[in-house]
């Protein structure tokens, strides 16, 4: 016999009439209200939830009115009476509410608010504790998930307003209960990290349920004990979670991070602008003056002629001329090459030396200033081959690599054996992975040469 097939409509109708046919009266469920949101037509929709599962709700308007002694809020335990019937378009069963009673806080709600009264109390909310936002961002770490929409939306906001930096994405889960242990290592890993001016935990528009992670004190105290200074850009403006009150600043949505980002790096475009505008107007009045000072020089000694005077003088000139050279340099190295094409700009202005008398002695001394300059910087590139090699030897990656180990117990660095006791579980350190070992036995080595 062959199977009969249905079609979609079909095996919802045939669910629905078996839902309805077995709960053919009121039903009274209680559990905690989530996901509250309210129709333009006045009707409530929400999830009633336990630790367990979860069912949608629907309160429609003209019951809304006979439940005026009560306002329902998110959080909140509740007991709906109504009948349970499958909404055909979604595919799922859900309360049609007639009643509502209000019943206790809801333990969702109850726990986060425990949560945030305990971390207050501990001051970890205080905005004295709380880090600056750097102006000058070079590097960024960004917490969460490769595939979603917002890490996307993020960056592309930062392209389109022609923001220039390095960001380094850290894959994490940020959903589930699997996720917790995932961030909080994650947030330790980027926080070993010296070169980062700035971290930020994102995540995408979702459910209470779906927030609720951020919720959890043990990524709140993660985030505090992060040294980079933290943002937070989790759901949407009107999520508040509880990483939210401890991050060194609070964006409401991932997009709004981006614009964070943006509007430092436009200030600082700015700042560095206003500063190549300055100098270029500096270097101008002062090869001006300088110009001017040597035509004076120049009148001088065509009146007065003595000709050692000339050449003293046309000496001391060569070398402000060449001074001023080496400050144009030194300015423009700190703006970090920013500003290189100011180089170009002052060398086509640079004053033409007009005494050619002393062409000779200044190549001269041009050519003495390189040879000094390359002895110094030969110098300075070995002393820097010897320093990298000491700091080679040293480091603690290295040792692990010649067959060294390092200890721990409770993630403290075992220097004695004395700091031990026996079966206590040590964690041994490789150069490719750790092994976790209990202790059975130990010798002190004067108790071996003795």
């Amino acid at each position: 016999m062959a199977m009969k097939i249905l079609t979609v409509s079909e095996i919802t109708k045939l669910i629905k009439n078996l839902i309805e046919n077995s709960f053919n009266e009121v039903i009274s469920v209680q559990g905690e209200i989530s996901n509250l949101s309210t129709s333009p037509s006045g009707h409530l929709y929400f999830t009633l939830k336990d630790s367990g599962a979860q069912i949608k709700v629907a309160l429609f308007r003209k019951y809304l009115v006979l439940n005026r002694g009560y306002s329902p809020k998110n959080g909140d335990l509740v007991v709906v009476t109504g009948d349970l019937t499958v909404y055909e378009q979604d595919g799922v069963y859900q309360i049609i509410a007639k009643k509502i009673e209000y019943s206790a806080v809801g333990l969702f709600y109850k726990k986060f608010e425990e949560t945030k009264l305990k971390l207050e109390r501990e001051g970890l909310f205080d905005s004295l504790r709380k880090k600056q936002i750097p102006l000058f961002i070079k590097k960024i770490a960004v917490l969460t998930s490769p595939s979603g929409a917002a890490i996307k939306d993020f960056l592309k906001i930062l392209k389109d307003n022609g923001v220039c930096l390095k960001i380094d994405l850290w894959p994490v889960q940020v959903q589930g209960i699997s996720a917790i242990n995932e961030i909080v290592e994650s947030i330790k890993k980027v926080s070993s990290y010296a070169d980062y001016d700035l971290m930020i935990l994102m995540r995408g528009g979702g459910s209470l349920e779906d927030l609720a992670i951020f919720n959890e004190e043990v990524i709140a105290r993660a985030l505090v004990d992060c040294p980079i200074p933290t943002i937070t850009a989790i759901g949407h403006e009107r999520d508040v979670t509880i990483v939210d009150f401890v991050a060194d600043f609070r964006s409401p949505t991932p997009t709004a991070a981006a614009g964070v980002i943006v509007e430092r790096y436009r200030q600082i475009t700015d700042l560095l602008f206003d500063a190549e505008k300055y100098i270029i107007k500096e270097m101008e009045n002062r090869l001006y003056r300088s110009s001017q000072r040597v035509d004076n020089l120049a009148l001088k000694l065509d009146k007065n002629s003595p000709l050692s005077k000339i050449k003293r003088v046309h000496t001391f000139l060569a070398l402000c001329v060449e001074t001023l050279k080496n400050n144009i340099n030194l300015k423009i190295n700190e703006l970090n090459g920013k500003l290189d094409y100011i180089k170009a700009m002052l060398k086509k202005n640079t004053p033409q030396v007009k005494l050619n008398l002393v062409k000779k002695d200044i190549f001269n001394l041009e050519e003495r200033m390189k040879k000094d300059f390359n002895k110094r910087l030969s110098s300075s590139l070995d002393r820097i081959v010897m320093f990298e090699s000491v700091l080679k030897n040293i480091d603690p990656e290295n040792l692990l690599k010649k067959g060294y180990c390092i200890a721990f117990r409770d993630k403290s660095v075992i220097t004695d054996v004395r700091q031990i006791s026996l079966e206590d579980n040590l964690e041994i350190k490789m150069k490719n992975g750790y092994i976790h070992t209990l202790v059975v036995g130990k010798k002190n080595l004067e108790e071996r040469n003795g």
